[in-house]
């Protein structure tokens, strides 16, 4: 089983977009895919149409064993635990709050079930699931290329494991085309080779309730999304081999 675990370099970078769509072309590709939301803002949900005011979660989980009452069969192939935010709300669960715990509990029972679990962690400067990472197959972290993201990159440092996922890159800006040349330059084969572009289709998704994999197939985010997924799988293999 391959763990993969997606961090934004600052909030509002697209990681939980990228969580959903990743899963999913993953799925696409006959691979059987666990989505987990470690963010208290438990948005991951509504790109499954998924409604807050919906109460399960992983932690209204009285024990780690429990996270399968929690989960929504979304097809064949993915399944997605939300985080629970509503349960908190209004029963004040809060004592499964450290995802690493539970999930470090839950993730031998996954192995015959589960060929890639994907964990949406929250974002710098509180990236949590230390643990998780440490135990991922692929560490990922999710930037859009603007000096913000440059800056706080810089700052945070990236560990030989981790990967950079270029997300809403815009190749007519100039500005943005200079960050991504810097990142390859600094940070080299840890840049993933496959950027997602800038598509204006992904609100569109989001409003309709579905992963862009689902909603327009050929759009250009999608696309960037299907290579992605066989880029992981072929990165595993080769490992493997």
């Amino acid at each position: 089983m391959n763990l993969m675990t997606l961090t934004g370099v600052r909030g509002g970078g697209g990681t939980t977009t990228m969580t959903g769509i990743l899963g999913d072309a993953l799925s696409m590709l006959g691979q059987r895919v666990l989505l987990v939301d470690l963010n208290a803002s438990d948005l991951l949900r509504l790109h499954f149409g998924i409604p807050l005011v919906d109460s399960h979660g992983w932690v209204a989980s009285s024990f780690p064993s429990d996270w399968r009452e929690q989960a929504f069969d979304l097809n064949e192939n993915l399944v997605l635990v939300p985080f629970g935010r509503k349960s908190i709300e209004s029963f004040g669960v809060t004592h499964l709050l450290r995802g690493d715990d539970f999930w470090l509990q839950v993730l031998p029972d996954l192995d015959a079930e589960f060929d890639w679990v994907l964990f949406d962690c929250p974002p710098y400067p509180n990236r949590l699931a230390p643990a998780l990472r440490f135990r991922s197959t692929h560490d990922v972290l999710v930037a859009h290329p603007d000096i913000a993201a440059h800056v706080l990159l810089a700052q945070i440092g990236m560990s030989a494991g981790t990967l950079l996922l270029i997300n809403d890159f815009e190749p007519s800006r100039q500005l943005e085309c200079d960050v991504v040349l810097d990142w390859y330059r600094r940070y080299g084969a840890r840049v993933l080779p496959q950027s997602v572009y800038r598509d204006e289709t992904l609100p569109e998704s989001l409003a309709c309730k579905k992963p862009i994999t689902r909603y327009l197939p050929d759009a250009v985010s999608s696309q960037a999304a299907g290579a992605l997924a066989r880029w992981f799988l072929s990165a595993v293999c080769t490992h493997d081999a």
